[in-house]
């Protein structure tokens, strides 16, 4: 059967996983990046001309207005009508108001950068005499022809929702709208404000503000609230009324019209609700890094793909000798220690092989001393466990003994008897496994002791099948079992019965011990198993303990003793070995097979 060779597999995989891979995702999370950071700097650019556009709206819209403040404050601007001014006197006056205009809105002119024309209105929209603006029309002159500019603010009453109208209605403060949206670059923003017997307004043509288009390089739009168009440079994202496009209102930062992808920008302006829309057509630029990518992808692919296929080559090749190892590794594992490695490739795996083989060579050599060993030890613990008995029940088998002999000569002597005989089988240096029959015979004579010492308060019932009694078992199994009965069943009980079993249970030989003592508190229970599990006995229970001990030391871990107990209710001790007769003996001794 061929082996897998995992090692070749996974040190393929790791050349794929930490080479090839972070390669390829390296190269596409800089390709990522590097377009991500081309597309934010282009976003940044659009977001800067946005926002120059939305503050240079700004600068114009706050300095007019403060300008209507200061034309405002300005007396007697309002009294020039044509039909009454006379006398040198007024003539004179209306002079010093003109040059005061004129020095005004010069002054703003060159401070803002963008000119606009001032009129005067009186309460009925019609021209007063004063036009300050741009190119010849600085002279002040009486306006027979209102012209385009005032023409587009209406007619003062003429409607509730004019320009007029919304002056009226905040008197003293500036108002924005703009005038002649529908018209394609003919808009005319009009910044107004109503004081005591007419109105003072600027008008601003669209013209005025193509200098800031002309600094830009991406297409910029400039409307009211209401979609019209002051000012723009990008017609395809108007309709045919001179609005903004819905596609345009609604977009976010991308989008994509007419098969052209667009990043997008918009900012309000404050005052006048004026919203500023820059948009920088990216698509060719998409394209081309798409382009671009697709051909480093393809490239890396090509590239992995080679490696992937050389790399089974050359792990294969490099591992030859690590799997010479690992197979004459598995067949020690098997426990053949008689082999050993092959290797003369010069490199380091023939370190490893010398070292290996000098492992197993000395492994050999210490399995089989260990194996000694372990059988000494094994032997010596056993001993010392079967040799090791109460001092408690010798101390007072002992008393008994001696009041016996003044009192009943004869009892002192068959206890002297059965105690020696007791005492002979436990310090015999003999086998470690003793049938049950013969562990009973023996156990006779702790019985008849026990029997001396508390005449009937003591009873003791055995029920063994006959099948068993050729099962080998360790010695002294049932009297540590029924000296615990006893120490630990009486109580203050005047009498204590005990039950001993023994049965086969499948492979198992099931021996038990049950008393109807006083039992056990769980805390008690609960120390007790704790103790049996432990590699050394640090209490005084060393009966249970010593059993426990054997049996694993003869067996293993899966047998032992297991104690079950209820307070007031008496004592179960249950010791499960494997059911065997004897190994010489096996057509007289069948342990009930």
């Amino acid at each position: 059967m061929k082996r897998e060779r995992y090692f070749q597999d996974e040190l393929r995989k790791m050349f794929v996983s930490y080479a090839v891979i972070p390669v390829f995702v390296f190269t596409l999370v800089c390709g990522v990046i590097f377009m991500a950071a081309f597309l934010y700097g282009r976003l940044s650019i659009t977001r800067r001309q946005n926002h120059l556009v939305a503050q240079e709206l700004t600068r114009v819209l706050t300095g007019y207005q403060d300008g209507l403040k200061e034309l405002s404050a300005i007396p007697g601007l309002l009294e020039a009508d044509s039909g009454e001014v006379s006398g040198e006197a007024s003539r004179s006056r209306i002079a010093g108001i003109q040059q005061q205009i004129y020095e005004i809105v010069y002054r703003l002119q060159n401070e803002i950068g963008y000119e606009a024309e001032f009129h005067v209105l009186d309460q009925n929209g019609n021209e007063i005499g004063y036009e300050v603006g741009t190119g010849d029309s600085r002279n002040v002159h009486k306006q027979q022809d209102y012209g385009t500019a005032v023409d587009a603010l209406g007619r003062a009453g003429a409607s509730s929702w004019g320009m007029f109208t919304a002056m009226d209605q905040k008197p003293g403060c500036p108002v924005i709208q703009l005038k002649n949206g529908w018209k394609s670059q003919a808009g005319i923003l009009a910044i107004g404000t109503a004081v005591e017997n007419g109105y003072l307004v600027f008008t601003i043509p669209a013209r005025q503000m193509q200098p800031l288009l002309d600094q830009l390089d991406t297409q910029t739009v400039v409307c009211d609230a209401f979609g019209w168009v002051y000012f723009s440079n990008a017609s395809q994202f108007l309709t045919g009324n001179n609005q903004v496009r819905t596609a345009l209102d609604e977009a976010g930062h991308w989008l994509s019209d007419d098969g052209q992808l667009y990043l997008t920008m918009k900012q309000s302006v404050e005052p006048g609700g004026f919203l500023v829309y820059s948009v920088a057509n990216i698509q060719n630029i998409v394209i081309s890094l798409s382009i671009a990518g697709l051909m480093i992808i393809t490239a890396l692919l090509g590239m992995c793909l080679w490696l992937v296929m050389v790399s089974g080559k050359v792990t294969e090749k490099k591992t030859e000798d690590f799997y010479k190892i690992l197979d004459v590794l598995e067949q020690v594992k098997g426990g053949n220690l008689g082999t050993a490695i092959s290797i003369h490739s010069e490199n380091e795996f023939q370190i490893i092989a010398d070292a290996c083989n000098e492992m197993i060579s000395g492994l050999r050599e210490q399995m089989e001393n260990n194996r000694k060993m372990a059988i000494l030890v094994a032997t010596a613990q056993n001993k010392q466990l079967e040799s090791q008995f109460n001092p408690h029940f010798l101390y007072n088998t002992l008393e008994n003994i001696r009041y016996m002999c003044k009192l009943e000569p004869a009892t002192a002597e068959r206890m002297v008897f059965n105690l020696s005989g007791l005492l002979r089988y436990s310090l015999n240096g003999g086998e470690a496994e003793v049938t049950l029959r013969e562990d009973l015979e023996h156990l006779e004579n702790y019985l008849s002791i026990l029997r001396y010492r508390f005449g009937k308060r003591f009873t003791c019932i055995t029920d063994v099948e006959p099948e068993v009694l050729a099962c080998r078992i360790p010695k002294l199994v049932f009297q540590p079992m029924i000296e615990n009965s006893v120490k630990y069943g009486f109580g203050r009980q005047e009498n204590l019965r005990v039950e001993l079993k023994a049965y086969r249970y499948e492979d198992r030989l099931i021996m038990i011990c049950r008393d109807d003592g006083v039992g056990m508190s769980q805390q008690n229970l609960s120390s007790l198993t704790r103790l049996l599990e432990q590699e050394e006995n640090t209490s005084r229970h060393s009966g249970l303990y010593n059993i426990h001990r054997r049996i694993q030391i003869l067996y293993g871990r899966l047998y032992g003793v297991e104690i079950r107990s209820l307070e007031g209710h008496g004592t179960t001790l249950i010791v499960t070995i494997p059911a065997h007769g004897e190994e010489n003996h096996a057509a007289d001794f069948d342990c009930g097979g």
